[in-house]
């Protein structure tokens, strides 16, 4: 699992899972800066950008005779928007005084004549720029209004750069919060990120690291698998019962995504090769297609007996003796044809009607009259 540090946005898939053909799924992730768009438009004054990503600034210069109130610089925020407030333009009409100061705060001085202004910053932030900010002839001030940056943190014990493709870390300020990294195979329980404090220290790590946990092991048919502890690293062990071989790895080991790899299968074993398409379908057992039987498919099958000493030899087809013909061996042959209205019953045998003889019904009864 992939995730950008704050500022960035995840463009890929954040999830990739390593499949059967030793390739990750999906898309390979990359973090981008944030975009802020244009900055603000400001009336009567002109912006220059460094760009528009996170961290970038946009400077503003105001129209010859006016007066720049606010800051004269913004600053593209982890959130995807500008800093505020956004600064104006106007015209001389003495020296205004800011609404708000981000992170700080300003006390006013009476001076007699004029006033100025004393900027201080927050816990965790210095002031950039001159403290104390004069108004000139009551028209105008002597400098820019300073700002309150973040002061520096150090590095967290223990940080590792998050190994998703993300530009390294330079540097670390207080407000800023980095995600809790665990070692390869563990991830973390609790909250999953630390902040830099007003005092330039670290929150309390409440988060602990797990071994990353699979759960029980693929169910493999006809077979069985060994194995005790289901996380990162464990192996599962598959064997698989009589009559039935292994095919593929023995072993499936839990990666650290949280899943199995591919488990073998076991494949039924038959000591005689099944027949006639036949196929394997339990230990010396095969599953005959249609017209087969038999424990390799080797007996053909005939709904109704075969005739005449005829035998079985194909799906629902007889293979007759010499003499007969048809599905059922049932017609006999005769290799003379049967003449005068006779007919075949036996092989070579015919059965004449009254009048004829002979094997083929040929010849012609003679009428013999006896005297008495």
């Amino acid at each position: 699992m992939y995730t950008c540090l704050p500022g960035y946005e995840m463009k890929g898939d954040p999830i990739q899972t390593c499949q059967e053909d030793r390739t990750w799924s999906g898309t390979q992730p990359h973090c981008v800066a944030l975009s802020c768009g244009p900055p603000p438009s400001v009336k009567h004054a002109v912006s220059e950008t460094t760009g528009d990503g996170f961290l970038n600034k946009a400077s503003y210069v105001c129209d010859a005779g006016l007066q720049l109130i606010g800051p004269e610089t913004l600053t593209c925020l982890a959130n995807g928007t500008w800093s505020e407030p956004a600064p104006s333009c106007d015209g001389a009409r003495g020296c205004v005084e800011p609404a708000h100061v981000p992170h700080g705060w300003v006390r006013v001085h009476r001076l007699s004549p004029g006033h100025a202004l004393n900027f201080q910053c927050d816990e965790g932030y210095s002031l950039s720029g001159d403290a104390l900010v004069v108004c000139l002839d009551g028209e105008r001030w002597r400098s820019p209004f300073p700002t309150c940056q973040p002061k520096s943190c150090p590095t967290p014990m223990g940080w590792r750069q998050p190994a998703n493709g993300s530009e390294a870390q330079q540097g670390f300020h207080v407000g800023q919060a980095v995600p809790v990294t665990c070692p390869k195979g563990q991830q973390a329980r609790g909250s999953g990120t630390i902040t830099c404090r007003p005092d330039q220290t670290w929150s309390p790590i409440s988060a602990v690291c797990e071994r990353v946990s699979c759960g029980p092991p693929l169910h493999v048919a006809h077979g069985v698998v060994r194995g005790a502890v289901f996380q990162f690293g464990d192996v599962a062990a598959y064997s698989c019962f009589s009559g039935y071989a292994m095919e593929g790895v023995g072993r499936s080991r839990c990666l650290e995504n949280g899943t199995w790899t591919a488990p073998p299968t076991c494949r039924a074993v038959c000591w005689l090769q099944c027949q006639n398409g036949g196929a394997c379908q339990r230990p010396n057992t095969c599953a005959c297609p249609e017209g087969w039987m038999g424990r390799f498919c080797e007996e053909p099958i005939c709904i109704l007996p075969c005739l005449n000493g005829g035998r079985c030899k194909a799906p629902y087809q007889c293979s007759c003796p010499h003499g007969w013909t048809g599905t059922r061996c049932h017609t006999a042959v005769c290799a003379a044809p049967c003449l005068n209205g006779g007919r075949c019953i036996r092989p070579n045998r015919c059965h004449c009607s009254q009048g004829w003889s002979g094997h083929d019904c040929s010849r012609k009864r003679r009428s013999s009259y006896y005297p008495f």
